[in-house]
């Protein structure tokens, strides 16, 4: 890292601001040469105007500087803030190439944060996560393993095996003494692999907490299917039509429910036709069931049919609310509950005014909890390299308690627990090749 990089941290084109990002041994000189700043002080922003090698002054900046010692990177850094014209930025970052800056690799700045020792593995992935959240819940979990909760987890996992491989070395060291099997040793090792499996758990939810829980909303056609969809989206998304058959495709949209990303989806009918294309998204809609975590199957209270059989086996399998539509209309016989719906959780409502929308919401974020779809109390998700190290991590150490529970050599036992220490190692960043840094680093945008 004995270079100076630069690049754009914002996005290109036309903008108000545009941030120029530069880190390395030169920015000092930089600062110097094209600001006339002999002792910058750390985090003071100043006005200046910048003027290239060429003598001609580019552009009216801001400028932030930052010792090593408080730079994200972990290096003299600073920032340019300049008018988001592109044939500005474009200059800008040509003539600080002229003088010697490379333009940094994707990810380039975080990588050296950790390898700077700024942040570990767990936070860099964390950044981001930060940065493509597209939920607050998505957004709040990876803060939280920003911040440290995942890296946590692991400091005392490390901590609790290093105590145990202590333990078993003694037991190596003076085996002449006679000391005898420890009961206690076992237990903890259950204890430490029954963390493990919890933190493994937690990538379950990883995907529903990207995308959000899959609601689908099934029934038959004019049932107010798309009609609930624009009621709980507050807006005229899906065509509404009285003639059957209308949607044949499907629909998306992602709403929030008291804090749970949800993203909801409007299916094509179901009954039998012979239209070639109504069939095609009626295969979708049970694709879309099978998906779902959580089915809203619309009745109309005039007319409430029975369900294919096909259908009523997926919709078995799934946590379903029966959704009993236009309430608002005058009943024009008894209501008549067809047999499959009959356990389901039912809710009243008249989805082209809106009516009993909130008390939907309620029954769906109640299920939510229920079934335990997304946990309000996650405070990690790992993703999937997390979960091969851990489930590694989970056999060496389930392998480590058999050789004990089986009275075997107390060497067996420790060489798994060593290995266990160093593979724990590879998810903070303890241990790593450049394979895995340039897989991690290079999902990230230039400029971060």
């Amino acid at each position: 890292m004995s270079d100076t990089i630069v690049a754009l941290s914002t996005p290109f084109g036309l903008s108000a601001i545009a941030k120029i990002r530069v880190s390395g041994p030169a920015v000092k000189i930089l600062l110097k040469k094209y600001f006339f700043k002999e002792n910058p002080v750390s985090h003071l922003a100043f006005l200046a105007h910048y003027k290239a090698i060429s003598g001609k002054i580019l552009d009216q900046v801001i400028v932030l500087f930052f010792t090593g010692e408080h730079s994200y990177t972990g290096e003299d850094s600073m920032e340019i803030d300049c008018h988001g014209n592109p044939l500005i930025i474009r200059s800008i970052l040509e003539d600080l190439q002229l003088f010697g800056c490379r333009i940094a690799e994707p990810g380039e700045f975080t990588k050296r944060a950790y390898l700077n020792h700024k942040i570990d593995l767990c936070q860099a992935e964390a950044v981001l996560d930060v940065i493509h959240a597209t939920n607050e819940s998505a957004l709040e979990i990876s803060q939280r393993q920003l911040q440290g909760t995942l890296s946590e987890k692991i400091f005392h996992l490390d901590d609790a095996l290093l105590s145990l491989l202590a333990e078993i070395e003694a037991r190596i060291d003076f085996a002449d003494e006679g000391l005898e099997f420890d009961e206690k040793i076992l237990e903890k090792l259950i204890e430490t692999l029954d963390k493990i499996e919890k933190i493994i758990h937690s990538h379950k939810f990883r995907r529903t907490l990207l995308n959000g829980i899959l609601v689908a909303i099934v029934g038959h056609p004019n049932a107010g299917k798309s009609s609930l969809l624009n009621a709980l989206l507050n807006e005229e998304r899906a065509l509404v039509s009285d003639i059957p058959g209308t949607t044949r495709d499907f629909i998306s949209e992602n709403i929030s429910c008291e804090g749970f990303p949800i993203k909801i989806i409007d299916t094509a009918g179901l009954r039998a036709t012979n239209d070639s294309m109504e069939r095609l998204g009626i295969k979708k809609t049970l694709e879309n069931i099978h998906r779902a975590d959580l089915c809203l199957v619309v009745v109309d209270q005039n007319n409430p049919q029975p369900l294919e059989k096909e259908t009523i086996a997926e919709l078995g399998k799934k946590t379903c609310i029966l959704v009993i539509n236009k309430m608002d209309l005058e009943k024009k016989s008894p209501f008549l509950l067809p047999k499959e719906f009959q356990n389901f959780p039912q809710i009243s409502i008249a989805a082209k005014h809106g009516i009993a929308m909130d008390a939907l919401k309620s029954i769906i974020v109640k299920n939510i909890h229920k079934n335990r779809l997304l946990p309000r109390d996650m405070d990690i998700a790992i993703n999937e390299r997390h979960r091969e190290i851990f489930q590694n991590v989970g056999d060496l150490i389930s392998s480590a308690k058999n050789t004990l529970e089986n009275q075997q050599s107390y060497e067996l036992c420790a060489s798994d627990l060593r290995l266990a220490l160093e593979t724990l190692g590879h998810i903070t960043g303890k241990y790593n090749t450049e394979e895995m840094l340039a897989k991690i680093f290079n999902q990230f945008c230039i400029g971060k």
